[in-house]
């Protein structure tokens, strides 16, 4: 079974995830960008539950059915529902009759724990604390508006400087919408790119030629790269087929991916790492043995390449999410992993508080 909406949005196609660290020449150091972080919020800086040191680590990557309802070891957040007024986030029309009710382009933490959320229905992107409530709101102008009229920003990232980064693709390039310091703007691609991940300086992803490449969202620069880095520059390497196939610093892993019945399973991840080097893998996909199942789970995996046993999570899509592979993040700065569910009656932000 193929699976949509993977971490490398164009590499997960070929059925590898080729993540990222610096390429040859080695250099990848960025400018800085301004910060656009509000007052720090009691959550900055916090690192959250990671793989515990005793814990051995699996050899076979077993992902389970969707669950009914979250684990123990994670927590909703905050929800924001939808509606008219700032407050609350908007829907558009979707479906082939336009019958659905499609909700925001997800959302990202920064550093000092806001969220900030694409809203293409309202033409903004705005801005929650850590709770879900509404701050304030970034108009787009048309002038940043496919034709001066279409929202087509997606996949948020919000870097280690507290800049947000969104991407749109066009014919043959693409383009990275910045908010710094409360000022929009709009700077061109060195090429085709889709971002999957950040180390909190670069973006990283696919450019849609079966390779990966990084880019700094100071200037708009892209370099092929053979690694992704963690936010401390540990180099790392993800591959996905019929394995999982894991390179972190010196310590590398094989597993096998299977349903719970033994069968060949066929997922999409989403990668994070976290401030202390931990790799959070959000998996979804199908079995050999029961295609019309959907298995959804999450693993950890320690610097020192040991891989969690993967805990069931609810189905992440619903009718109300427009399809991207945004659902994990992690703010700057912190190793506690959080899910962006977006549903019919509004997007739910959920959160590990703990290892299990």
């Amino acid at each position: 079974m193929a699976v949509a909406g993977v971490l490398a949005a164009g590499s997960l196609a070929t059925g590898s995830l080729a993540a990222c660290s610096t390429s040859a020449s080695g250099d990848l150091e960025p400018t800085s960008a301004a910060n656009t972080s509000a007052e720090p919020s009691p959550t900055e800086g916090t690192t959250g539950p990671t793989t515990a040191s005793s814990e051995p680590g699996v050899d076979v990557l077993v992902v389970p059915p969707a669950a009914e309802e979250l684990p123990s070891t994670w927590q909703e957040r905050f929800v924001i529902g939808y509606g008219p007024g700032r407050e609350l986030l908007g829907t558009s029309p979707g479906g082939d009759s336009g019958s659905l009710d499609i909700g925001p382009e997800f959302g990202a933490p920064g550093p000092d724990g806001t969220w900030w959320f694409l809203d293409p229905a309202k033409l903004r992107i705005a801005h929650y604390d850590a709770t879900g409530h509404f701050l304030d709101q970034a108009r787009i102008p048309s002038s940043l508006l496919v034709d001066g009229h279409y929202f087509q920003w997606q996949l948020p990232h919000v870097m280690a400087d507290g800049t947000l980064v969104a991407s749109r693709l066009a014919p043959d390039q693409s383009f990275l919408l910045r908010l710094r310091d409360g000022v929009l703007d709009e700077i061109p691609v060195d090429g085709f790119f889709s971002p999957a991940y950040d180390d909190g300086t670069l973006l990283y992803g696919s450019t849609g030629q079966h390779s990966f490449a990084a880019v700094d969202p100071a200037d708009g620069s892209l370099q092929r790269v053979s690694r992704l880095l963690t936010p401390s520059g540990t180099p790392f390497r993800i591959q996905v087929g019929n394995k999982l196939r894991i390179q972190i610093g010196d310590s590398s892993a094989v597993l096998p991916i299977r349903s719970p019945s033994g069968a060949k399973a066929h997922v999409g991840i989403e990668v994070r790492a976290g401030a202390d080097d931990s790799l959070h893998l959000f998996m979804y996909g199908a079995g050999e043995d029961d295609e019309s199942r959907q298995l959804v789970g999450s693993t950890v995996v320690s610097p020192d390449g040991r891989v969690s046993h993967v805990e069931a999570l609810p189905d992440p899509f619903s009718e109300a999410d427009s399809g991207s592979p945004a659902h994990l993040v992690i703010a700057p700065g912190s190793s506690r992993p959080m899910l962006v569910y977006v549903m019919p009656d509004g997007v739910h932000v959920y959160e590990r508080t703990s290892a299990g």
